[in-house]
This record gives C-alpha cells, sequence and structure tokens, in this order.
C-alpha cells in the first residue's frame, strides 16, 4: 500500500489514480482525514475473497447470533420505569 499525506505532497488526481491502479493508496487529506483509493475490481476482488473465507463467515455468522440492538424510545421507557422504581 502506497501512502501518500496531502499535508506535505502536492500530488495530482492522475497521479493519484495511476498509483491505485497497481496497488491501494491510503491518503490522507489537509485536514488530517484518510482515506483508500483502490481500483474496482481489486475491491470486487476482496470481496469475492471473504465470501470465500471461512474466518471471514464464521465471524459474521457469530455477529449475527448476537441479540438486536433496541430503539431510543425503549431505552427511554426502561430508564423510566427504573427511575420510578427508585423514588
Amino acid at each position: 500500500m502506497t501512502i501518500i499525506d496531502l499535508r506535505k505532497e502536492n500530488v495530482t488526481i492522475d497521479e493519484l489514480l495511476r498509483t491505485a491502479g497497481g496497488e491501494p493508496v491510503r491518503i490522507t487529506s489537509k485536514d488530517g482525514i484518510e482515506f483508500v483509493l483502490e481500483a474496482a475490481d481489486a475491491f470486487e476482488r476482496e470481496a469475492a475473497e471473504l465470501g470465500r473465507s471461512e474466518k471471514f463467515r464464521a465471524f459474521l455468522a457469530e455477529r449475527s447470533a448476537e441479540p438486536g440492538r433496541r430503539s431510543l424510545a425503549d431505552v427511554e421507557r426502561r430508564l423510566g420505569r427504573e427511575e420510578a422504581e427508585d423514588d
């Protein structure tokens, strides 16, 4: 992965795209925000590789088995009840 810090270097968009055509590029913007730029087919290839990964599929299965989230309204109702019980 190539790393380009736009706070220290001046790089054109064409240069970034040429670099990203060969390998992913991590770009730090002038305000410090980081981005990753890579060719679209590289992303599709990575997604396909993850889809074939047993370890990744096991991770997804574990995550999907976690209990669901609660709505803010539900949490507020519960907190309201608990506060009423404490009074």
